[in-house]
């Protein structure tokens, strides 16, 4: 049950609780295992006060998960490219690896059932919005990675990584995939590789 009161701070506090909670139910359960009560329960508030200091649906409010999601991702990306030991196919794969095990590394990446129902809940403008924001996001993780967008644009990578997402997700429920094998599959590491080739030497 919410407070009849907030301050300023325990608003704000609420607002990054709801992003936090939200991530973890999402990565864990996925969208048809949440609802935004289950979230909104656990946070501590009511409906009317979501939807009077925060969002307007639940599509809303993923939609700013993943961008607190993005951000954390960036945070990952960097620490590894602060790793010396590692090498940047290493690092690209390591990413790779974290948005293919998503519910391992706590995050949550849309299935396409996912995507359209998200999609058909949000407005063109809100849609252009997210669609701004995920190019961003792959804009900064090929400059983390010095790899020039001339070799690859923001929008490429972003396919890129999603058709390695989307094979491995949908391999072990349909044939003539082998289940066991699919660790070691090498479309990860092919791709992997070929991103590491793009890189700028100069920088």
């Amino acid at each position: 049950m919410s407070k009849k009161g907030y301050s300023k701070e325990e608003r704000e506090q609420v607002g990054r609780d709801l992003l936090e909670v939200g991530l973890e139910m999402l990565s864990q359960r996925g969208l048809k295992g949440t609802t935004l009560q289950d979230i909104l329960q656990a946070v501590g508030i009511s409906k009317p006060f979501f939807y009077g200091n925060y969002y307007s649906s639940l599509a809303q409010l993923v939609l700013h998960i993943i961008n607190y999601e993005n951000m954390l991702l960036l945070r990952e990306v960097q620490e590894s490219v602060r790793n010396q030991d590692m090498s940047l196919e290493e690092m690209i794969h390591h990413f790779l690896d974290m948005v293919t095990h998503s519910r391992q590394y706590h995050f949550f990446v849309m299935t396409q059932e996912e995507e359209m129902w998200v999609y058909k809940h949000l407005s063109p403008e809100e849609f252009e919005t997210y669609q701004q924001g995920q190019e961003q996001f792959y804009e900064q993780v090929l400059a983390l990675w010095h790899i020039p967008q001339e070799k690859c644009r923001p929008k490429e990578l972003g396919n890129l990584i999603l058709s390695v997402v989307l094979t491995y997700n949908s391999a072990a429920r349909s044939l003539p995939f082998f289940p066991e094998e699919l660790e070691r599959t090498a479309q990860a590491t092919a791709l992997s590789r070929y991103l590491a080739s793009l890189v700028d030497t100069d920088k």
